[in-house]
C-alpha cells in the first residue's frame, strides 16, 4: 500500500465536485453535474459537464461535452428528454447561459432559448410540452436596442439595491418568468414590471404557475415576500398569501389542492426559523406546519470543497402524506420527512453524513442523493425501497486515499452560563510533537454552522503541523431559534465568550502549546477576528478575511448594508451612532498588539474592501505588524468559488503567515 502524503494547497485543483443529482422518472438513471478545474490552466476557471449513471450501477458516462460548461439537468416527465443550461454557442448579444434540449439516450443538443440576458432555472410542465424558466429583463426596453458606441459605462441608479455580490450591477434589470414550447419557438414573458420574480413552479395540472416576489411594495426596502398565481397562458397576477419575511420553494401537492412552501415571519429578525407553511391553492392566510418544531428548514453547513446545488425542496410524497426536505441540525445536513397528519418529523439519514442534494423517482421508491463528510468529498448514492443504500460514484476515492487526512474529533463543553457548546478539533497528521501550535477557525454568517463538511483549508493547516479547532458559538445556525438569535443586538458578547471559553477548554484537553495559538475567520468570522485582537492578546497571530471593521460605513457600502445592521444593531447609525461604534472592531484598534494579516477580495460587495482598508491603515498607524493582501476580480466567495489560482494563493498566504508567527 503506497505511503500517504500530506495534503497540499494545489490539491484543491485536482478535486472533482459532484452536485445537483437528478433521478429519472422511472428511477433507472441518475444525472448529475461534475465540476473540476478547467483542463486549460491558462483559463484559471472551472468547467462543468453533465454525467449519468445507471441506478443499478456501472461506470459513470459523460453526457455533455462542449467547450463551455453545462449544468442544471432536468428530466422531461416521460424521461425521454433532458434540458439543461449552458453558455455554449452564445454570441455577444446573449449574456449568460441558455436552455438546451437533447434526447435522454444521447445525441445532439439543440438550443431552446435565445434570451439576450440569459435563461435559468428550467422546469418542464407536467405534460412535457412547455418549459418554464426565469430570465433577466431590462427595465428600459430601449437598452437592448443601443449599439455599443451608444452605451454608457456610467452607473445611474434610483434603486437602493443596485449591486449584488457575485452578480455585479443589477439596477438596470429585473428577473421575470417565461415559458417556451419544448419544441422551440419564441418565449412568452408572463411577468413584468419593476420587481423581481423569485422562484416559480408549475401547478400540478399545468394550468397555472406559482411564483414568489413582491410587486406591491418597493422590493428593495421590504423583507416581505408574497406567493402569486398566474395562468400558464399569461394574464394578471393573483396574490395568494404573504409573509413579513421571505417565501421560497413553493411546492403544490399531488392532488393540486394545497401549496407548501418554506417561509419566515421575521418575528425575530434574521435569526427567525424558516418554517414549513401551507395554503389552499385558492389562497388565504398561511398555516405554519412546523411551529412546534425548533428547527430552520435551510442548509447552512460550511464547506470549502464543493459546488452548491440549486435550491430544492420541500417535496411531497406521491400519496400526499409526507413532505420531505433537507435541514441542517447540529452541523449536519439531514434529510427529513414531515408527517402531515401527526406533525411528526422522521429522519431519513443519520448524523454521520451531510446531504448536499437529493432527487426522487416519480413513485419515490428510488432516490439518488449526494453527501459528504469531513474526509470525503460529495459522491452519488442510491437509495431504493427495501434495499441497502449503495454508493454509485467514486470520482475522488483514489486521490483522497493517497492523502493523510485528519479526522475531526467532536467535543462539547459547558459554557459559563451552563449551556453546552459543540466543537471539533483536527490534530496534525504529520507532527509527532507533544505540543502543537493551533489555529482557531471562526465561521461566517454568523448564522451558518461548522460540522460534517469537507474543509480543505483545515486539512491543509493540519498537514502543516497545526491543530485546528472550531465551534458553533451562540449565533450559529442548526441549534434552534434561541441559539441563532442570541447574537442579534449583542455582537461581541456571548458569542465572544463562547469562543474564548472554547479556547480554554481545548488548551486544557488537547496537546496544544498555549503560547502558539492563532485565530482566523471570514465575513462574520473576520469581524470576530478583528474583535478578538482588540479585546485580548492571548493569540500570537491573526488572519482576518472579508471582514467587518466599521458598522457605520458598512451600512452605506455593503449590498445588504442598509438591511443587515439595522436588524443586528438596532436602527440606523444616525439615531444610534454610539452603539454602531461600540460594536465596531475599529473602535478598539488602539488595543491591538497581535500581528494581523488582512485578506480581502476587491469586488467583495457583501463586506466591501473599504472595511479591510480601514483596519489596515489603523493597524499601521498603531504600529502593529500587518499586511494587506487584495485579490482582484474576486468577490465574497473567494475561499469557496474563487479562481483556482487565487484560491491556492490565498491558502499559501495563510500558511505563510502562521508558519512565520506560530
Amino acid at each position: 500500500m503506497p505511503t500517504k502524503r500530506p495534503i497540499q494547497a494545489k490539491d484543491l485543483q485536482t478535486f472533482q465536485f459532484v452536485s445537483d443529482v437528478q433521478t429519472s422518472p422511472d428511477g433507472s438513471t441518475i444525472l448529475f453535474t461534475l465540476t473540476q478545474t478547467h483542463p486549460d490552466k491558462k483559463k484559471n476557471t472551472y468547467q462543468s459537464h453533465i454525467w449519468k449513471i445507471p441506478a443499478k450501477g456501472g461506470r459513470p458516462i459523460q453526457f455533455t461535452n462542449s467547450t463551455q460548461s453545462e449544468s442544471n439537468p432536468r428530466w422531461s416527465p416521460d424521461g425521454k428528454y433532458i434540458c439543461f443550461t449552458s453558455g455554449r454557442d452564445a454570441n455577444d448579444t446573449q449574456k449568460g447561459g441558455q436552455i438546451w434540449i437533447m434526447p435522454a439516450d444521447g445525441g445532439e443538443a439543440t438550443p431552446l432559448t435565445q434570451q439576450k440576458h440569459g435563461a435559468g432555472s428550467p422546469q418542464w410542465s407536467p405534460d412535457g410540452k412547455q418549459i418554464l424558466f426565469v430570465g433577466r429583463v431590462p427595465l428600459d426596453p430601449k437598452e437592448d436596442q443601443l449599439k455599443d458606441d451608444q452605451k454608457s459605462d456610467v452607473v445611474h441608479t434610483h434603486r437602493l439595491s443596485y449591486r449584488f455580490n457575485g452578480q455585479g450591477f443589477i439596477h438596470k434589470y429585473r428577473s421575470h418568468v417565461f415559458t417556451i414550447s419544448s419544441k422551440g419557438g419564441k418565449a412568452k414573458q408572463l411577468t413584468s414590471g419593476d420587481w423581481d420574480a423569485g422562484q416559480a413552479v408549475w401547478a400540478t395540472d399545468g394550468q397555472y404557475i406559482y411564483l414568489t416576489g413582491n410587486k406591491e411594495e418597493d422590493p428593495d426596502q421590504t423583507y416581505a415576500r408574497n406567493l402569486y398565481r398566474i395562468s400558464a397562458k399569461g394574464g394578471s397576477l393573483k396574490k395568494l398569501t404573504g409573509l413579513p419575511g421571505n417565501i421560497g420553494t413553493p411546492a403544490p401537492s399531488p392532488d393540486g389542492k394545497t401549496i407548501a412552501f418554506v417561509g419566515s415571519d421575521f418575528s425575530r429578525s434574521y435569526g427567525t426559523n424558516s418554517r414549513l407553511y401551507s395554503i389552499p391553492v385558492s389562497g388565504g392566510p398561511p398555516t405554519c406546519l412546523t411551529a412546534h418544531l425548533d428547527l430552520s428548514i435551510e442548509q447552512s453547513l460550511n464547506a470549502d470543497a464543493r459546488i452548491t446545488s440549486p435550491n430544492f425542496g420541500p417535496e411531497w410524497s406521491p400519496d400526499g402524506r409526507l413532505i420531505k426536505f433537507v435541514t441542517t441540525l447540529r452541523g449536519v445536513n439531514q434529510l427529513m420527512a414531515f408527517h402531515i397528519e401527526t406533525g411528526q418529523l422522521e429522519p431519513y439519514t443519520d448524523e454521520t453524513q451531510s446531504i448536499e442534494s437529493v432527487s426522487y423517482s416519480a413513485d419515490h421508491t428510488t432516490a439518488a442523493y449526494t453527501d459528504m463528510t469531513p474526509t470525503r468529498l460529495a459522491e452519488v448514492y442510491l437509495w431504493q425501497e427495501g434495499k441497502p443504500t449503495k454508493q454509485r460514484t467514486r470520482f475522488n476515492k483514489t486521490r483522497l486515499s493517497r492523502l493523510n487526512l485528519s479526522t475531526p474529533e467532536r467535543f462539547t463543553f459547558k459554557a459559563s452560563d451552563g449551556i453546552q457548546v459543540e466543537g471539533w478539533v483536527m490534530l496534525p497528521t504529520t507532527s509527532r510533537k507533544q505540543k502543537h501550535p493551533a489555529i482557531l477557525q471562526i465561521h461566517g454568517g454568523p448564522r451558518t454552522a461548522y460540522g460534517l463538511g469537507f474543509m480543505h483549508e483545515f486539512q491543509l493547516l493540519a498537514a502543516k503541523g497545526f491543530a485546528v479547532y472550531y465551534i458553533n458559538p451562540r449565533g450559529s445556525s442548526s441549534y434552534g431559534e434561541d441559539w441563532t438569535c442570541a447574537v442579534g443586538g449583542h455582537y461581541g458578547e456571548r458569542d465572544y465568550d463562547d469562543i474564548m471559553e472554547a479556547t480554554d477548554f481545548v488548551l486544557k484537553k488537547y496537546p496544544i502549546d498555549r503560547k502558539r495559538v492563532g485565530v482566523t475567520g471570514g465575513s462574520y468570522g473576520g469581524f470576530m477576528t478583528n474583535w478578538i485582537v482588540g479585546h485580548t492578546q492571548r493569540f500570537k497571530a491573526a488572519c482576518t478575511q472579508r471582514c467587518i471593521s466599521n458598522w457605520i460605513s458598512f451600512l452605506g457600502t455593503s449590498d445588504i448594508g442598509w438591511r443587515f445592521p439595522q436588524e443586528e444593531l438596532g436602527g440606523l447609525p444616525y439615531d444610534n451612532l454610539d452603539n454602531y461604534w461600540k460594536r465596531s472592531p475599529l473602535a478598539y484598534v488602539q488595543n491591538v498588539k497581535t500581528p494581523t494579516l488582512i485578506i480581502h477580495a476587491e469586488e467583495d460587495w457583501r463586506c466591501p474592501i473599504e472595511q479591510a482598508e480601514q483596519f489596515f491603515v489603523a493597524l499601521k498607524m498603531m504600529g502593529v505588524e500587518t499586511e494587506l493582501v487584495r485579490f482582484p476580480g474576486e468577490n465574497h466567495e473567494l475561499s469557496r468559488a474563487g479562481s483556482p489560482k487565487h484560491r491556492q494563493e490565498r491558502l499559501n498566504h495563510i500558511v505563510r503567515w502562521f508558519e512565520k508567527h506560530l
